[in-house]
């Protein structure tokens, strides 16, 4: 995946060079982070080396939006000066979003038997929390339900009672 990715970022660096920097940021939303991102919501990457190879695409398709590549110029600087996220922050909230869909039917995927509501509220903590699975595995420690459960668990509660997906997508984004 990542090596479709930079074949098409070398693609559109080859034949939009002397383009606009918005044109040049389109075209990598559109092209290449739509690869990065397919299907992200259940496959998303645990191990740091994943996750830094990923990532690394997006800094490259950065300095090439930007026209930036001095040594000394920061990235995450130039990333945020553009409005672009991290990748992995932008799967962590798909997982968040399709959790919300799974919670509230809006989506034909059902929560599994196993996955219990823990059903009691805290001053800290909302009621809308889930008992921790016991895991054995990493492969299922870091897959769909465990790993987002505990993202979830983590939101606050007036942002898990929001009553439309669009404000909960906003909220989201914003924390």
């Amino acid at each position: 995946m990542t090596a479709k990715a930079n074949r098409t970022l070398g693609f559109i660096r080859r034949n939009l060079g002397r383009c606009s920097s918005s044109i040049k940021q389109q075209a990598y939303t559109t092209l290449v982070r739509s690869q990065l991102e397919y299907g992200a919501t259940i496959w998303d990457p645990y191990r740091q080396n994943q996750i830094d190879s990923i990532e690394k695409i997006q800094r490259r398709a950065v300095r090439f939006i930007t026209g930036n590549y001095q040594r000394e110029a920061s990235v995450t600087a130039m990333r945020l000066d553009i409005g672009l996220p991290t990748l992995e922050d932008r799967r962590k909230q798909s997982r968040l979003v399709t959790m919300y869909k799974i919670l509230n039917h809006q989506v034909a995927v059902p929560l599994p038997d196993y996955i219990t509501p823990k059903g009691r509220a805290t001053r800290s903590q909302h009621q809308h929390r889930f008992t921790r699975l016991s895991t054995s595995t990493d492969s299922y420690k870091y897959s769909f339900f465990p790993r987002t459960m505990k993202d979830w668990d983590e939101l606050p509660h007036s942002t898990i009672e929001l009553p439309t997906l669009e404000q909960f997508k906003e909220a989201v984004s914003t924390e």
